[in-house]
């Protein structure tokens, strides 16, 4: 089955968006792998969107019955995590309400995939969706995971930035990221992707020093996050 290659860790052509999350607001990158259009959805396209989603359920729906004969089939759970996630995505247009459960579901599938298998790809794709799912501690030592594993994983480095960015508000942790990033970038457009981020969390950086702020938590309930 062909991937959406709306999954972040797919490449690196960086494109923003707008999400809205349960209980939040985030502005955040989606990478993909080819240079498509970014995945906002016109109102021309708004019924075939929606129509790929349902669709994307009936698919969701066929695996957890296959998934609940095989419990362990690894393939086959990374392919159910893969759709969660990409329902995740699309959800962000067509149904909001399910988003952070189409990410919940897809966190389930790569947890059991990460027990056998400790593929950097599979811990990002698993961070990125504990991200968009709020689990907000499973996604920060998810992210180092990976990197620990393979430290100049370029989608690992970007992801964890905007995590840093927009569920920390660690610009400094963000900025560290994405420097380390940029050397990593092998297309001229990608380097322009992460030198925008670097600008960005540049300004904020100074602006908070302006203010006579630091990379403060706007919500202290992400210290103490809630796990699935």
């Amino acid at each position: 089955m062909k991937k959406r290659t709306q999954r972040i860790s797919a490449g690196i052509l960086a494109v923003l968006v707008s999400i809205a999350m349960v209980g939040s607001g985030l502005l955040v990158f989606f990478f993909s792998g080819d240079d498509e259009n970014p995945t906002g959805t016109s109102a021309s396209q708004t019924a075939n969107a929606t129509a790929e989603y349902q669709a994307q359920k009936l698919r969701i729906d066929a695996m957890v019955q296959q998934s609940k004969v095989d419990p362990e089939n690894v393939p086959l759970q990374t392919a159910l995590g893969n759709e969660y996630y990409n329902a995740g995505v699309a959800a962000q247009t067509v149904a909001p309400a399910e988003v952070k459960a189409n990410f919940s579901k897809a966190v389930e599938a790569y947890q059991i995939v990460l027990k056998t298998n400790k593929d950097p790809n599979i811990i990002v794709d698993m961070a990125t969706s504990a991200f968009y799912s709020e689990n907000y501690d499973l996604a920060d030592k998810s992210f180092k995971e990976a990197l620990a594993i393979q430290p100049n994983f370029i989608n690992a480095l970007i992801n964890y930035g905007i995590f840093l960015s927009q569920a920390k508000q660690d610009w400094a942790g963000a900025l560290n990221q994405w420097q380390k990033a940029l050397p990593l970038a092998q297309k001229s457009s990608d380097k322009e992707q992460i030198h925008a981020m670097i600008s960005q969390a540049e300004s904020e950086l100074k602006t908070n020093a302006a203010n006579g702020t630091t990379n403060q938590n706007p919500n202290p309930a992400l210290d103490n996050p809630k796990g699935n």
